[in-house]
């Protein structure tokens, strides 16, 4: 039987699209104490790719685990047609507008992303490079796993997870000492689905490890002050090629470490950050896919109107945050009230790739 929903999660997602948003749009207050003082809170924001990637893979993985393990067993069909209705509408509906202010020079840009192959490409939207990390990773997912456990089970599952997990850190670091480019490292498939299947662990872990799932979460404090530090530690080493290298498995390690030590937490009435916080976790997907383009949109209107660095800083974020809170209620939703009533009883909770 599904778990019931845990908000706790749409907090953490919250955490990682505001990550993403300060890294991309920036903070500027104006007073140079100030913006230097929060400046590397803004510097590793692109952490918050990390965060959603081990956040996509504890509940997909859960879904996929689930259903394997249920006398009913896993839909490839189901699971397809649940994540094109998740996010297509809102991924082609930017495409199109892109298609539509750019013309047919804009093609050349939105094909990749159409093919879901743009973190292979050049001259696309550079923020859109996880969305087809994420692609992929869910058709590994679906017909990997299924494999897997029909060979060996849960102990077999959990043994093959350790794989990309330790094979991505290998292959960044063999990659860069070969020279391989940076920002290859960062986009491409290969390199970047431990953070993934770290999700999908601890997605097996609290299923047929609970006890050692639980004893991780009664550390809760010493697991936020583990991600603290991991944070801090990125947020000080700048280098390119030790934060692609190293660096990336640090990320998913602190990202792991807050959702163990926050996963079904509850979330007492006066807490308003953490409430806003999941707001913005409900409108995270719409938020990073348009972000950038609502981005400049609010700077070319604001180009006369406001001069004050935190003026347009709030007016930035307006722009972004109410257009993504419109394409939510508008676009995203409808779509995903489409899918079938059997498959939603199977799905309490649902993440979407909304990474820088």
């Amino acid at each position: 039987m599904a778990r019931p929903r845990d908000r706790m999660l749409d907090v953490i997602r919250g955490a990682a699209i505001l990550m993403v948003l300060v890294f991309h749009l920036r903070v500027a207050t104006g007073v140079e104490a100030i913006d230097l003082l929060i400046r590397p809170v803004v510097d590793v924001g692109w952490a918050g790719v990390d965060l959603f990637f081990v956040l996509s893979g504890l509940l997909i993985g859960g879904i996929v685990l689930e259903q394997i393990d249920s006398p009913e067993g896993f839909s490839r069909p189901r699971f397809f047609v649940r994540r094109a209705l998740r996010l297509w509408p809102v991924l082609y509906l930017y495409l199109g507008a892109m298609l539509v202010i750019g013309g047919a020079e804009a093609w050349g840009m939105v094909l990749p992303v159409m093919l879901h192959l743009q973190n292979y490409a050049v001259d696309i939207p550079s923020h859109l490079w996880s969305l087809a990390v994420e692609e992929h990773f869910y058709l590994l997912l679906a017909f990997g796993l299924p494999w897997v456990w029909w060979r060996g089970g849960p102990q077999l599952v959990g043994a093959a997870l350790i794989v990309p997990i330790v094979g991505c850190l290998l292959l960044r670091l063999a990659a860069l000492d070969r020279g391989v480019l940076p920002v290859e490292v960062q986009w491409q498939t290969p390199y970047r689905v431990d953070a993934l299947a770290a999700g999908v662990l601890l997605a097996w872990m609290e299923r047929y490890r609970p006890t050692v799932f639980l004893a991780l979460q009664a550390k809760g404090g010493l697991c936020l002050a583990g991600a603290a530090i991991g944070f801090a530690w990125l947020a000080t080493h700048t280098d390119l090629r030790l934060r692609y290298g190293l660096g990336l498995t640090v990320a998913w390690i602190a990202a792991a470490l807050v959702i163990v030590a926050l996963r079904g937490r509850r979330i007492s009435h006066g807490a308003a950050p953490a409430r806003l916080l999941m707001w913005l976790g409900a409108v995270s997907y719409p938020a990073y896919v348009w972000h950038v383009r609502l981005g400049r949109l609010a700077d070319a209107i604001a180009e006369l109107l406001i001069d004050a660095p935190l003026g347009l800083t709030a007016w930035r974020y307006t722009m972004v945050l109410g257009g993504a809170a419109a394409i939510t209620a508008y676009v995203e939703r409808p779509f995903m009230r489409l899918r079938w009533p059997e498959a939603r009883r199977d799905l309490p909770q649902e993440t979407s790739p909304a990474t820088p």
